[in-house]
């Protein structure tokens, strides 16, 4: 297990949280594997609420068994833990509110705009610049969890990135922005929207942002590919679509692909 840093940059984000009179547990690492594996690793601890963030990762993981690329220094990498039985399909909300929540905080913090793109993926400029990655902690009925972690990577000053990622993958391009402010808004935001994961007006701020919605969008189910429109976002943050045929169908999960 690695060793927590406990420099200014964990006592920052402690007084943040102190101040706005929230209790959770915060945890600084100068290089990890992957915050979701540490917060794994954690989440029995004391039942707190937990962030966990690190300044690189060296295994992150996206959806898939994707990697996130995660570099020193240049970005936001961070898991929430969320204590509490809940059903799963409740628990497959917070994926949509991790994603208002990034938004809403780089909206305060900057003059940009980001877009989400379905279902876990933020846009700058039709570039990637953020990842979430949802995991249940199962529980012993098969239908609820014990609490869940939410990872977010987010690619704040980032300039350089691997040939496959360097046409696809952008940043906020900010090296001037306050990252204790930032984890702490995006935290803040999420732990204010996991009190309530039904809460109707998470999707409405989720569609407001969201990119794909009326576009032409291309998708995969049993080996086969289907394009389709991009018609709406139901209540469980399902994407609805329409296909070529003129049948409308709801994608709970998976990939699509937009030109953008």
């Amino acid at each position: 297990m690695p060793e927590m840093n406990s420099d200014i940059e964990k006592n920052a984000l402690k007084k943040l949280f102190l101040n706005n009179k929230r209790d959770i547990d915060v945890f600084v690492y100068e290089s990890i594997d992957s915050t979701n594996t540490q917060a794994k690793h954690l989440f029995k601890r004391d039942g707190k609420d937990m962030l966990i963030c690190s300044k690189m990762q060296t295994a992150g993981r996206g959806r898939s068994g994707k990697s996130f690329y995660s570099p020193d220094k240049t970005g936001v990498y961070m898991s929430v833990v969320l204590h509490g039985e809940m059903p799963l399909t409740v628990a497959a909300k917070a994926t949509t509110a991790a994603a208002v929540a990034v938004c809403q905080a780089i909206e305060e913090l900057t003059d940009k705009k980001p877009q989400i793109k379905w279902v876990n993926d933020i846009f700058l400029d039709k570039k990637k610049i953020c990842g979430i990655l949802t995991e249940a902690v199962p529980s012993e009925n098969r239908n609820t969890a014990d609490g869940l972690i939410i990872g977010i990577g987010l690619n704040v000053s980032t300039e350089s990135f691997p040939d496959e990622l360097k046409d696809i993958a952008g940043s906020l391009d900010s090296e001037e922005i306050d990252k204790n402010l930032l984890v702490f808004h995006i935290c803040d935001k999420l732990l204010k929207y996991s009190e309530n994961l039904e809460d109707p007006s998470v999707i409405e701020k989720y569609k407001a942002r969201c990119l794909v919605l009326g576009k032409k969008i291309t998708f995969s189910k049993n080996g086969e590919t289907f394009f389709a429109y991009a018609l709406d976002i139901d209540k469980n943050g399902g994407l609805i679509v329409k296909t070529e045929n003129g049948e409308t169908l709801t994608l709970n999960s998976g990939e699509i692909s937009i030109k953008i």
